[in-house]
């Protein structure tokens, strides 16, 4: 009579024949790097772990998980930049745990705030004049930026800019 196998034991028959290579191995830990560095920033971020601990937690992934978790951590706190928001958090973990000098970051956003904002001032301006056409002025006419296409379209090619030249940072 017949043997009755279970389900785990034809599986763990089928997975004696599996074999992964290095480059499967390497990008798994890549991936389960990117993962827990990415975890460990919005901790951060929630105020749930400090900057110190963030940074043990990097290091303690061992010498070739650090040099993956670090760029990571880089390429997540820029991707998070945004202009017009605090970036503090963002710019002091890129420069304490990652060690990157953080005054080009500065300098551009800096740059790229400045045009927003003489845009928005421009663009305010615009329909300020509109308004005034129609009849409607006095100081407290603000025209709502959010509403004008234009302003809308103007602020999204600045933050598509702006996030083009910070991702080659």
């Amino acid at each position: 009579m017949g043997e009755i196998r279970s389900t785990l034991d034809i599986i763990m028959e089928k997975a004696e024949r599996v074999t992964v290579t290095d480059e499967e191995k390497e990008a798994f830990m890549k991936s389960e790097v990117k993962g827990k560095v990415r975890g460990l920033l919005q901790k951060h971020l929630d105020g749930i772990i400090n900057q110190e601990r963030l940074k043990k937690e990097v290091e303690a992934m061992g010498r070739e998980r650090y040099v993956v978790a670090t760029a990571a951590l880089k390429k997540e706190c820029l991707g998070s930049i945004e202009l017009g928001e605090d970036n503090r958090p963002l710019l002091e973990i890129l420069a304490h745990v990652v060690g990157l000098d953080t005054k080009p970051v500065r300098e551009l956003l800096s740059r790229y705030q400045q045009e927003q904002e003489e845009k928005r001032g421009n663009r305010e301006s615009v329909l300020k004049e509109r308004l005034r056409d129609q009849g409607i002025s006095g100081t407290a006419v603000l025209p709502n930026l959010g509403a004008d296409p234009e302003w809308t379209k103007d602020l999204s090619e600045v933050k598509a800019r702006f996030h083009q030249r910070i991702a080659a940072q």
